[in-house]
Order: C-alpha cells, then sequence, then structure tokens
C-alpha cells in the first residue's frame, strides 16, 4: 500500500478518535458536576453522616480536610465517625459552590472554586461560610464519587 492512501486514513481515524475523546470528556464532566451537585446537596443536610455516606467512595483513601479540621481525615470509616461529630453543633447549613473549574483525566477529576453560604447554630449563632474549595472525584463502577475534599479561608 503506498504512503498517500495510508494518509487519509490515518488521518479520518485520529479524527475519529479525538472526537469520541471529547464526546467522552464532555460526558464525564457532566457526570462530575452531577456528582458535584449531589455532594453540595448532602453537605447541608445535618444528620449522622448518613448523606454524606451516598456520595463519597468507601475507601481507605478518602480523604477529607474541612474548615475546623485539625488533621487530615483518611478513610471513610474516620470519616464517617467525623460527620457524626461535625454535624453537632449545627442547625443548619446553606452552602453552595461558585465559580468552579471541573477537569478530567481518565476516572479522575476534580473542581475547584469558591464555598458560599451560612452556618446557623444550635446556640443560635450564624457563621459564614466563604471558603476556597477543591474537591476530587473518583469514577467507580461507572458513577463519580468524592475522593477528597478540601477547603480554607479564602485569603483576606
Amino acid at each position: 500500500m503506498e504512503c498517500r492512501n495510508i494518509l487519509p486514513l490515518t488521518a479520518l481515524l485520529i479524527a475519529f478518535s479525538a472526537h469520541g475523546a471529547v464526546g467522552q470528556q464532555a460526558v464525564d464532566i457532566d457526570g462530575v458536576k452531577a456528582a458535584s451537585k449531589a455532594f453540595y446537596e448532602a453537605v447541608v443536610v445535618v444528620d449522622d453522616g448518613t448523606a454524606m455516606e451516598t456520595v463519597w467512595a468507601k475507601t481507605p483513601y478518602v480523604t477529607y480536610v474541612g474548615p475546623r479540621s485539625t488533621a487530615i481525615i483518611v478513610g471513610w470509616e474516620a470519616q464517617k465517625k467525623y460527620w457524626i461529630e461535625f454535624n453537632k453543633p449545627f442547625a443548619q447549613r446553606t452552602v453552595a459552590l461558585v465559580d468552579a473549574h471541573v477537569h478530567v483525566v481518565g476516572n479522575l477529576a476534580w473542581e475547584i472554586g469558591a464555598e458560599s453560604g451560612l452556618a446557623q447554630m444550635k446556640d443560635g449563632s450564624t457563621r459564614k461560610v466563604d471558603w476556597m474549595v477543591t474537591n476530587v472525584y473518583e469514577k467507580v463502577d461507572g458513577r463519580w464519587l468524592t475522593v477528597s475534599h478540601h477547603v480554607q479561608p479564602k485569603p483576606q
């Protein structure tokens, strides 16, 4: 086969491969955005951690650093215990992700943005939610799940 006959076929294969990758990436970005939406719907639930259990991977390598954390919480079992204690002083919370940026590579994705909202404490006080956040997701059995969440105060 002559080289000039192979080139059009190669270009066609590259075009289809690139289109498939772009199409797949768009599907994955939509999946990550849906996982993010589910995460923020769960984070406002003040319960024993049951809501968060639905959005996290149940692996020993998940990590969490929250606004009141003094250490990195590693593993789902440690996180499950954390959510029980973390939620105790709250009456209710509103938290929204704003200015989010999502990137997907294979079965991993991350988003970075800002969390904004308000926390009403059981003692009647309120606290402003104004954090910078990085969330990491992993595609497990076809579903995007949270594997890391890290928030920190916005620099003043």
